[in-house]
């Protein structure tokens, strides 16, 4: 009677490509066909009858419930390197692990330990511009001058530079040179920083996926930096001062759904290209302790429910280069503890 049992029955390891990830259980498994065990020919072994590998994950994966990083990331075309948990009749691998290289040729679906559906290797894959030749390791991480991946350049063709800041015309400018400043584009301006991305092999650690979606954290000595991009060109990007750079490029939506406390040591310069619209729906209060200049090019309406109460401290002066027009439907008593001076042309009291 054979008492071996996985363990005790030796150690036999492969390496292989995977040629299918579609696991009908959802386990993560793939098929492999493994150097030496199976030949390339897939007429005498086609990749349905490859055996189902389980993937052998770290331990800082759970693989339990949902817990951790799921399911396993291998594509068809990845060379892996494993071991059968049952050494004698070998319908039981294991994957241990990924095997980068340097792809020489494109897949042929025609032949085994090739992507039966002929995407990678590819000629070029069009997100990042990586192509057969050179390494499998990211282009983001190798950072090489003629082989730069297509996201830098994507970020930075699409930066957003000479963004006015509000009423930045100079203070001795007459309100006419003032309005036509804001009319002419005078004004002081703002651009979007460029990328920070600055990496050196081997200190970015770079996670890339299907559709282009990307992480980096980057340990680069002196350009330490933290990325995460979205392929339609959404990401933020923290820099080596820790400064952060973030573009939405569809809509952004933040829902808070209790207090918000925000404290902004510096200046804040909002520039709204369009409309905006406030709703507040309890009260709103709002503290200047320094001056507060307004600039209305448009009509101005205000509209008041309830009573309106203003004291003013210091000297006012209103000036009216139009006609104006008041109605009161009630009272409208003026006091002045001096004089009241009027000065027209035709007075008309009724």
């Amino acid at each position: 009677m054979q008492n071996n049992f996985m363990g005790l029955d030796g150690f036999v390891w492969f390496t292989g490509v995977v040629e299918d990830r579609n696991d009908p259980s959802q386990l993560g498994r793939v098929k492999v066909r493994c150097l030496g065990f199976h030949t390339e020919d897939k007429i005498s072994i086609p990749t349905e009858d490859l055996p189902w590998a389980h993937i052998m994950h770290p331990v800082t994966n759970p693989s339990m419930q949902g817990l951790g990083q799921t399911p396993s990331f291998l594509v068809e075309g990845t060379w892996v390197i494993g071991f059968f948990s049952d050494t004698a009749d070998k319908q039981q691998p294991i994957i241990m692990g990924t095997l980068p290289g340097y792809p020489q040729a494109v897949a042929d679906k025609s032949k085994g330990f090739n992507d039966p559906n002929e995407i990678y290797p590819s000629s070029e894959i069009t997100h990042s511009g990586h192509s057969i030749g050179e390494s499998d390791v990211n282009r983001l991480a190798r950072n090489e001058t003629d082989k730069s991946h297509a996201v830098v350049s994507a970020k930075n063709t699409g930066r957003t530079t000479e963004v006015a800041i509000a009423n930045s015309s100079s203070s001795d400018d007459s309100d006419e040179e003032f309005f036509n400043n804001l009319a002419g584009g005078g004004e002081t301006t703002w651009d979007e920083p460029s990328s920070a991305y600055a990496a050196s092999y081997p200190k970015n650690h770079v996670m890339e996926t299907e559709s282009g979606h990307i992480k980096e954290y980057d340990d680069t000595s002196g350009q330490e930096r933290i990325h995460e991009y979205h392929t339609k060109g959404t990401f933020y990007e923290i820099d080596k001062d820790g400064n952060k750079s973030t573009r939405v490029v569809g809509s952004n939506y933040e829902v808070v759904a209790g207090s918000n406390y925000i404290n902004v040591k510096g200046d804040v310069n909002l520039t709204i290209d369009t409309n905006c619209n406030t709703y507040i729906k309890g009260d709103w209060n709002i503290q200047v302790d320094g001056s507060k200049t307004e600039v209305v090019t448009g009509a101005v309406s205000e509209t008041y429910s309830s009573t309106l109460t203003q004291k003013v401290t210091g000297a006012v002066s209103e000036t009216y280069e139009a006609n104006q027009t008041t109605n009161i439907t009630g009272t409208l008593d003026l006091d002045a503890s001096t004089e009241v001076d009027i000065d027209a042309a035709t007075i008309n009291i009724n």
